[in-house]
Parts: structure tokens; C-alpha cells; sequence
């Protein structure tokens, strides 16, 4: 990384340290991170309705909410409550809008053939622990949750009634493993932020997939 002229590098150095520590805890961790941490773009709220109509025609099952959404003290704009999409949720999860339509494409793009590809059937509903919370990482900072640009994701049941789930079979040689991490890896091109098991023990059952200002995959 390059740092503007007169920035001694010990500084930057002490900058990334201080972002990582905040990043690892998006979930409530305070285990250090291995991996640098980026800047990234978070995704920009579409003019009007026009996020809303884009899901729509996507087939997203969901409900626009009161604009703001507000809950103990965090404010939520673009406030959706989603239900399902090419797969179902195990329960409606409150997102913004622009990270509900990264969160269908996830499901369509990554989820769904990698499903195909590793367990020869569909991915019928998703396991979902949480999006929009209000709440600080351990860190001190304000979670992506707090934001509604996250969302954590503990398991997947198939059409064939089949599970796959984070907790129990991350780990092994197994196909519901080599579906797992295939969706984590690739997950980490379509989130700025991705974090698994491999990240610290807070993570140790879900992977946390979210669009904030910072880019970092660690699974």
C-alpha cells in the first residue's frame, strides 16, 4: 500500500492494526485478525423506488418497512423486510435495500450452483441468525448490523431435506463441507466484509457477510 508523502509507515502500520481490531469484532469478537484490511465502497441507496422495483422484478419476497427504521438509537434507511428469494428464509430478516439485492444475487449466483455442483439438489430455505441490530462491535465501533449492511448466515437445508450447517460440517472432506466453503470463498466477491470460522471463535458457526467501508475475507 502506498502512503501519501510525509506519512511514515509506522503510522499507516498502526492505522491497519487499529481497523482489523475493529473489523474481527463485527460480531462481537476481540480475537486479532490475520488478514489486511481494505477500504471499500458501501453500496449507495438507489434514487426513490427504484431499489424497491429492482427487487420486485428479481422475485424477491419482501416489505418495504417505515422509513426510517429506528431502534435504540440506530437508524435504518431503505429498511426492508425480506422473506425469501430463490430460496426461502427461515425467518423475515430486516436488511437495506441495497444489501437485500447483494444478498439475492449471492443466493442466485453462488449459493444455488454451488448446491448443484457439490450436492446435485437445490438450496430450499437458508438459515439466517440476524441482519439489522443495533449494537457496537467489542471494539467500540458501530457493527455493519447496526446499519443494515449484514447479515449471518448458520446453515442451509435443501430441497431433498438434506442439511448443511456451518457449525457441524465446515470442517471434513465431505460434500456439504466442499459446499460450504465454496460459498464462503466466493462470498468474498460479492461482500466487502467475510468472515468464518477460520476468523476467530465468535464465528465459529455462521459466516458473517456484510457491505461496509472496509474489504477483508477470513474464513
Amino acid at each position: 500500500m502506498n502512503w501519501p508523502i510525509g506519512l511514515p509507515a509506522r503510522w499507516g502500520s498502526i492505522a491497519i492494526a487499529l481497523a482489523l481490531a475493529g473489523l474481527v469484532a463485527a460480531c462481537g469478537s476481540s480475537q486479532p485478525e490475520r488478514s489486511r484490511a481494505v477500504r471499500a465502497t458501501p453500496p449507495a441507496p438507489s434514487p426513490g423506488s427504484a431499489c424497491l422495483d429492482d427487487l420486485a422484478s428479481r422475485g424477491v419476497i419482501f416489505r418495504p418497512l417505515p422509513q426510517p427504521v429506528s431502534v435504540g438509537g440506530c437508524s435504518l434507511a431503505d429498511g426492508v423486510s425480506v422473506e425469501g428469494m430463490s430460496a426461502a428464509l427461515n425467518k423475515p430478516v430486516t436488511i437495506s435495500c441495497p444489501t437485500a439485492r447483494v444478498v439475492d444475487r449471492w443466493v442466485d449466483e453462488i449459493v444455488q450452483p454451488a448446491a448443484r455442483r457439490h450436492l446435485r439438489t437445490r438450496v430450499r430455505t437458508i438459515h439466517q441468525a440476524g441482519g439489522f441490530v443495533c449494537r457496537n462491535t467489542r471494539g467500540g465501533r458501530l457493527s455493519e448490523h447496526a446499519r443494515g449492511r449484514a447479515i449471518d448466515i448458520w446453515g442451509f437445508e435443501m430441497a431433498d431435506g438434506s442439511k448443511a450447517v456451518i457449525r457441524d460440517h465446515w470442517k471434513g472432506a465431505g460434500a456439504r463441507s466442499r459446499f460450504l466453503r465454496e460459498v464462503g470463498q466466493k462470498s468474498c466477491g460479492l461482500f466487502h466484509v467475510v468472515l468464518g470460522p477460520g476468523a476467530d471463535a465468535d464465528h465459529h458457526d455462521h459466516l458473517h457477510l456484510d457491505l461496509g467501508e472496509w474489504k477483508l475475507c477470513q474464513l
